[in-house]
């Protein structure tokens, strides 16, 4: 497994195999690598898993003014890129959420360096969004309030439990954590997501995709509006899946499902 020359912080796990891809996983908006707790211990015993803190995430860089300018997720979609130029065969790409658009986002702009992505109810921008909202930025702050006033990890673990109790016990606290750790500059300027909208992403790629996302009327992104735009785009590369009983974490929310079809679809991909 090669050595990554990256200001990010990333670590590499998991036993890989001659016959297996690398997996490069990539976290969501306020989670951080350390997030894939789970991930590693399934995929771990049979892949090279690499794990990345975004900028701005968990103990890598913060964003500098310029790159706030430049679109922080434009950089990160740069910083995947530049990971990817050193691995020397292309992984499959896992990404939740912002994670997910920056997956999508590489795959496209760069297909050579991927041999497919995996996303997890993915939150690219949508053709109307707009790509910066300050006021956005200010809810985000104010939804990390209870987390970033913890008084210890006792108290954080506690309030994890409460907010998502379904969720796997090992990833809780962690999670929490990333929260805790993130740049408070970056959220509150309002501008998390690549440029191109999906509209463009899903009809331009061309490696194999698998999209997960749950069933929930709230708080997921790919929903039947998307669902609708997939199906009228046609991109036989797509495969969509929704899970019963997930919302926005499918992973966390329904494990079982989850892996399974990951598993099944990275055995022909």
């Amino acid at each position: 497994m090669p050595e990554i020359q990256t200001d990010l912080v990333v670590r590499w796990d998991g036993r890989p195999t001659n016959e297996a891809p690398t997996l490069l996983l990539l976290h969501g908006l306020t989670d951080s690598g350390a997030g894939w707790r789970e991930a590693v211990t399934h995929w771990g015993r049979d892949y090279a898993v690499l794990i990345v803190d975004q900028r701005g995430h968990g103990e890598s860089p913060r964003f500098t003014r310029d790159q706030l300018a430049a679109h922080p997720g434009e950089v990160m979609v740069e910083d995947a890129i530049a990971v990817l130029e050193q691995l020397g065969s292309a992984p499959v790409v896992v990404g939740h959420s912002l994670g997910g658009a920056v997956a999508l986002t590489v795959a496209v702009r760069r297909p050579d360096l991927v041999r497919g992505v995996v996303l997890e109810d993915p939150a690219p921008r949508g053709p109307d969004d707009a790509q910066r909202d300050p006021s956005r930025g200010e809810g985000m702050v104010e939804g990390l309030r209870a987390s970033l006033d913890a008084p210890d990890d006792d108290a954080l673990l506690r309030l994890r439990r409460e907010s998502h109790p379904t969720w796997p016990e090992s990833e809780l606290l962690v999670t929490g954590r990333a929260e805790q750790q993130m740049d408070l500059e970056y959220l509150e300027y309002g501008d998390y997501k690549p440029t191109t909208p999906w509209t463009e992403l899903f009809a331009e790629l061309t490696v194999p995709a698998l999209v997960l996302t749950g069933d929930g009327p709230e708080g997921i992104c790919v929903d039947e509006e998307v669902e609708q735009g997939l199906a009228d785009i046609g991109n036989g590369n797509v495969t969509l899946a929704r899970v019963e009983g997930a919302g926005h974490c499918v992973r966390r929310e329904q494990p079982e499902e989850f892996y399974a079809l990951v598993d099944d679809w990275l055995r022909v991909n």
